[in-house]
C-alpha cells in the first residue's frame, strides 16, 4: 500500500534550491528524482554542468481545477532540471523517448518515494518495439543536422564534439536496448575512451559520421527483428499513474 504524498513528502537534497522553489509554489510532490545527463553517463569533464530530471504528482484539485495545472512540466537553470507531472512523464515513456526511459533505469537516485519506487519497478513495461525505432529517429535525426550543419548541443552553428558524442552514444544505447532489452545510462567502459575523445575533437567530425553510418543501420534492422514485446503494459502504466494522482486527493 502507497502512503499518502501528502503526508510523506520527500526532501529535495541540500543545493537544489531552485527545485525546491518550484515544488513550495505549487505544491508538488516530487516522487523520483535523477542525476541526469554527462555524470549519469559517466562522461563528465571538469567543467561540465549538473543536470537533473524528475518525476512529480500534483495536488489533485490543482488537476482537476477550471484552471488545471499551472504546468506539466516545470524547468530551470542553476542547477539545469526538467519535473513533469506523472502523467505527462509516463506518457513520454510510453512513446519510447530516450531521455524518460534512462531516467527509470539511471542509478544516480536522488530523491524517490513509493510512487518513484513502482515507476521503477515498472520499467520494463515501457518497453516495446517501437521504443527502439524512436532511437533510431532520434539518432538519424541527429545524424541529418550534422550533415547539414545543424546545430546539436554546439555553439555559433558549427559542429563540436559534445554533438558527435551524443549521436555515437545514443546509437549505442539503441542497440545495447536491442541486445539486452535495458536502457543503458552509464556508458561501457570500453566504450568511455572513444567517446571521450570524440568530446575533445581528437576524432574528428567525418571519423565520427563514418562510425554513425554502419550503427545507424544496424540499429535500423535490430527494429525490425528484436526480441522487445510489440506493444507496452498501456494498462498498468495507466492504473499506476491514476493511482498516484488520487492519492493526493486530501492536498
Amino acid at each position: 500500500m502507497h502512503e499518502s504524498t501528502r503526508g510523506a513528502r520527500s526532501p529535495i537534497p541540500e543545493g537544489l534550491g531552485a527545485i525546491r522553489s518550484i515544488v513550495e509554489e505549487h505544491g508538488l510532490q516530487v516522487s523520483l528524482l535523477v542525476r541526469a545527463g554527462s555524470k549519469a553517463y559517466g562522461l563528465e569533464i571538469e567543467d561540465s554542468d549538473d543536470d537533473y530530471l524528475g518525476v512529480f504528482v500534483p495536488r489533485l484539485r490543482d488537476l482537476l481545477s477550471i484552471a488545471g495545472l499551472s504546468s506539466e512540466t516545470h524547468a530551470g537553470n542553476d542547477p539545469d532540471f526538467t519535473l513533469h507531472e506523472i502523467g505527462k512523464f509516463c506518457a513520454l515513456g510510453l512513446k519510447g523517448n530516450p531521455a524518460i526511459l534512462e531516467t527509470l533505469w539511471n542509478p544516480d537516485v536522488l530523491l524517490n518515494d513509493s510512487w518513484g519506487r513502482e515507476l521503477i519497478a515498472s520499467r520494463s513495461k515501457f518497453l516495446h518495439r517501437g521504443s527502439l525505432a524512436v532511437y533510431a529517429s532520434y539518432a538519424e535525426a541527429q545524424l541529418k543536422k550534422m550533415v547539414r550543419g545543424g546545430v546539436l548541443h554546439a555553439r555559433g552553428g558549427v559542429y563540436n564534439g559534445k554533438f558527435g558524442l551524443h549521436l555515437i552514444r545514443l546509437l549505442h544505447a539503441g542497440l545495447a536496448l536491442a541486445a539486452t532489452g535495458e536502457v543503458m545510462v552509464r556508458v561501457p567502459a570500453d566504450l568511455a575512451p572513444p567517446l571521450r575523445r570524440i568530446r575533445s575533437g581528437e576524432i574528428d567530425m567525418n571519423a565520427v559520421l563514418g562510425m554513425s553510418g554502419p550503427l545507424l543501420e544496424e540499429l535500423k534492422r535490430k527494429c525490425e527483428a528484436n526480441d522487445l514485446p510489440a506493444e507496452p503494459d498501456r494498462a498498468a502504466i495507466e492504473d499506476l499513474v491514476v493511482r498516484a494522482r488520487l492519492s493526493t486527493s486530501e492536498g
